[in-house]
Order: C-alpha cells, then structure tokens, then sequence
C-alpha cells in the first residue's frame, strides 16, 4: 500500500545525513551499495500481524558541496509480512491504526529531513 506524504516524497539530502536519522528512527537499511530502501517493523498487537514501513532511495545528482552522494526519497510504503490467498482478504487489509501509526513516523521523520542537513 503505497502512502502519500507529500513532504517526505522528493527530499534531497544527503545519504549520510539520511542514513542517520533513519537509523534513529529504527529503519535499517538495504540495498547494498545500489539504490538504499529502509525498512521499519511495525507490530500490531491487536491482530498480532507484522506490517513493513518502506522508505525507497534513488541517487540524485544534486551536488551538496562537499562531496558526499546524495539521496532522493521515493514514496513511502506499507506491506503485510506475508500476504495469504485471495481467499482470505482480511490478510489484505491494512487496519486503520496501523496506518496511522506509520503516517505519524512519516511525519516525524519529514519534519527532520526537511530542515537543512547542515544543522545538523
């Protein structure tokens, strides 16, 4: 499921400062040396199912200056561990609070890659 935050969608920083707080934020990141996906597991104790908060990476050529690769953030997504048969819809659903819960850590994390890294 493919979440909108207009903020967050399209930051260009740099993938250190990036990889940092989303570190902070308890993603870990994939991907190797290519393109960086950060991933987040949110545990929703109420159906006792596993959801992904997904945050994929391209690199972008903006220069910042000093030398350092920079990233640009892609849409955010949430996924369900496992996906069951079509049967059994229920598995498809994403309940409400769980993305609610990972709206807000959008925003939170929006809110400190969209101030200049170099206050940091």
């Amino acid at each position: 499921m493919r979440l909108k935050n207009k903020t967050l969608t399209g930051v260009v920083q740099p993938l250190s400062y990036v990889d940092k707080m989303l570190r902070q934020q308890g993603f870990q990141r994939s991907g190797g040396d290519s393109m960086p996906t950060y991933d987040v597991v949110i545990y929703d104790s109420a159906s006792s199912s596993t959801y992904f908060l997904r945050i994929p990476t391209n690199f972008s050529s903006q220069d910042t200056g000093k030398g350092e690769q920079t990233v640009k953030l892609g849409h955010p997504y949430l996924e369900a561990e496992f996906m069951m048969s079509i049967e059994t819809e229920e598995f498809f659903f994403i309940p409400k609070s769980v993305r609610e819960a990972a709206e807000h850590k959008l925003a939170e994390i929006a809110d400190y890659l969209s101030s200049p890294s170099a206050s940091v």
